[in-house]
């Protein structure tokens, strides 16, 4: 237990030592760190000898430190993954406004599959879906989709894999029904399945076919968008 704490401790203390870079304080000593945190100096080096190892921190010849590349690489990672959601969260409001039904983004985790991204249409009676809720892989539309590009073992793998979609009729709800598309952000990028989900009374032949080609549509432009903001 006591291993664990001093553990969160260390972490803390090497935040705290980024928390001190700021834009009045963008080179700091050891001595000056250590005074803004109140900690001793031996410690100060020792955790920032770690931070520059991985490239949080570095240190110039006057032998201040300054903030790091690693820290610029995690902020393209966190543009990058801001950008993405912003772009699937437009398509999936237009989605849900031409089709009057719920559209939204499925990702696989772990063994489950969650949705991050949703828009519902302005109806009284529609499918809800809640952000983050873990659903089962092996059910739903999203979930074959999931399955089938991840490589895990689904009914009609191969099929799925051929036409690009899947579709879903009462499988987890009687009542619902769903088509989904998967989403890449390069040919071996496979990031998740654009689903748009509603009543299964809505989901006719022509309805269907309706669905599927508003997905593809609005899958193009995902697509194209990531590609802009790699």
């Amino acid at each position: 237990m006591k291993k664990n704490i001093q553990g969160v401790e260390s972490v803390n203390k090497a935040l705290e030592i980024l928390n001190c870079f700021t834009d009045n304080n963008e080179t700091l000593t050891v001595t000056k760190i250590a005074n803004i945190t109140g900690d001793h100096k031996s410690r100060i080096s020792r955790i920032s000898k770690s931070l520059e190892n991985y490239g949080y921190i570095r240190k110039i010849k006057s032998g201040e430190f300054k903030i790091g590349h690693s820290i610029s690489r995690l902020y393209e990672i966190y543009e990058n993954s801001f950008n993405l959601k912003n772009s699937i969260k437009k398509e999936l409001d237009f989605i849900s406004f031409k089709t009057n039904e719920t559209a939204s983004f499925f990702v696989k985790q772990k063994e489950e599959r969650i949705c991050i991204q949703t828009s519902e249409p302005k109806k009284i009676i529609k499918h809800s879906i809640e952000i983050g809720i873990k659903k089962p892989l092996n059910k739903g539309s999203s979930g074959h989709i999931l399955s089938a590009y991840h490589n895990l073992p689904i009914e009609n793998k191969e099929k799925i894999l051929k036409q690009g979609y899947s579709m879903s009729f009462g499988e987890r709800d009687r009542e619902i029904a769903s088509v989904s598309v998967p989403i890449f952000r390069s040919k071996k990028q496979f990031l998740g399945a654009l689903t748009i989900t509603g009543h299964i009374s809505n989901f006719n032949r022509k309805n269907c076919i309706f669905f599927l080609n508003t997905l593809r549509s609005s899958k193009i432009k995902i697509e194209k968008n990531l590609i802009k903001i790699r």
